[in-house]
């Protein structure tokens, strides 16, 4: 994929991430959101399902002649885990952000870029070269820097604020920080899971793959709307929503369909940075529309976070296995298939080199052979 292509696709993503998160603050009431979260969600991953249908329905795709439109069900398994996981983290941080502030929350959050790091290098056994690995900790440094000041005001104005809480200050922080640590290692893990099962078969067909996802995604949300059974009964499932709430769900639909965009043809990494450039366009359209303050620090973090993904895109010689810097090592495709189909792959690899008659390197092998044939 050329690099205008993957720019193009983290910036789409990053603004409607940004807009999101915009959005979502303009819908709360009183500082509260008068909505469950559990039904914006679901409606999210009926939306993301009902496009999917369209596009194959409209458009469907070539199969070649051992493909399907449906998915086995040992297949269709792989989609279950990342589809679980994305269900309890879209909801775990409207819990988080009754225990800690929005703005403290930005900077923790960020934690994922080492976690999802470390699950790329140990799970998928992809590679870091130097440079990416000296990119990323910049990233971090970018990001901390740039909300330090911000963080520090809007904590205190919380702690001012905070003497009505049920729990005291300290505990309900420590508590809101083990969330957040719980949280940042569910969406790494589900963003390396949901990568692994979209490139595990790079033939089947994008849209395809995503509906299995967003099946699953359905059904635990539906889960979770049971849970909410009494609430939804008494309000009823549209109890708060406004136009903003609806705008919530438009965009939360077409960002996850761009993120899926970004584990298929790109990697889990260049989703950690677009995260980090709507974190960062969040904090412009404040600047210009919310009269947030521009400061030194968030100048000198944006500018330490655009080195950061300057320096992890540029070719390094020391990551020949890392598919984004088009080195001559095999397709990331190829890398998925071989980490999924170990076994097989060496079946016939090892079937390849005793069949093959233009391999003199069998000598023992030929010379059985040539044996039989005398004899």
């Amino acid at each position: 994929m050329k690099l205008w292509h993957k720019v193009a696709g983290m910036c789409v993503a990053a603004v409607l991430m940004a807009a999101s998160n915009l959005c979502i603050n303009a819908s709360k009431v009183d500082g509260k959101m008068p909505y469950l979260s559990i039904t914006v969600t679901f409606l999210v991953e009926a939306l993301k399902f009902a496009a999917c249908i369209v596009v194959l329905l409209v458009s469907p795709p070539k199969l070649g002649p051992h493909q399907r439109y449906w998915l086995g069900w040992k297949e269709s398994l792989y989609f279950a885990a990342p589809a679980l996981l994305y269900t309890v983290d879209n909801n775990l941080a409207f819990v988080i952000l009754r225990f800690i502030d929005p703005a403290t929350l930005s900077v923790l959050w960020n934690l994922k870029i080492l976690t999802t790091a470390a699950l790329f290098r140990f799970v998928l056994r992809r590679k870091l070269g130097q440079l990416q690995i000296i990119a990323l900790m910049l990233l971090v440094l970018g990001v901390v820097t740039s909300q330090t000041k911000h963080t520090v005001h809007h904590g205190v104005h919380d702690r001012a604020n905070a003497t009505a809480l049920e729990l005291e200050e300290g505990t309900r922080f420590m508590l809101g920080i083990a969330l957040v640590a719980i949280g940042c290692a569910i969406s790494s893990l589900a963003g390396i899971l949901a990568e692994y099962a979209l490139k595990k078969n790079p033939s089947t067909p994008f849209f395809l793959q995503n509906g299995y996802m967003y099946i699953f995604g359905l059904l635990f949300n539906t889960a979770g709307l049971l849970a909410e059974h009494s609430n939804i009964a008494a309000n009823g499932f549209f109890a708060g929503y406004n136009g903003w709430t609806w705008t919530v769900v438009l965009i939360q639909a077409f960002a996850g369909l761009m993120m899926g965009f970004i584990f298929k043809y790109l990697d889990n990494i260049v989703c950690v940075y677009t995260h980090v450039v709507a974190m960062m366009l969040t904090m412009l359209v404040s600047i210009l529309f919310f009269a947030f303050e521009l400061t030194l620090e968030f100048s000198c973090g944006f500018g330490v976070c655009a080195i950061s993904m300057y320096l992890y895109h540029l070719p390094d010689g020391t990551s020949q296995q890392n598919s984004c810097h088009g080195t001559a090592s095999p397709s990331s495709d190829e890398e998925y298939e071989k980490l999924a189909m170990d076994s097989d792959s060496s079946c016939r690899s090892t079937a390849s080199t005793v069949g093959s008659p233009h391999r003199r390197e069998s000598s023992r092998s030929d010379d059985e052979d040539e044996l039989d044939a005398r004899c």
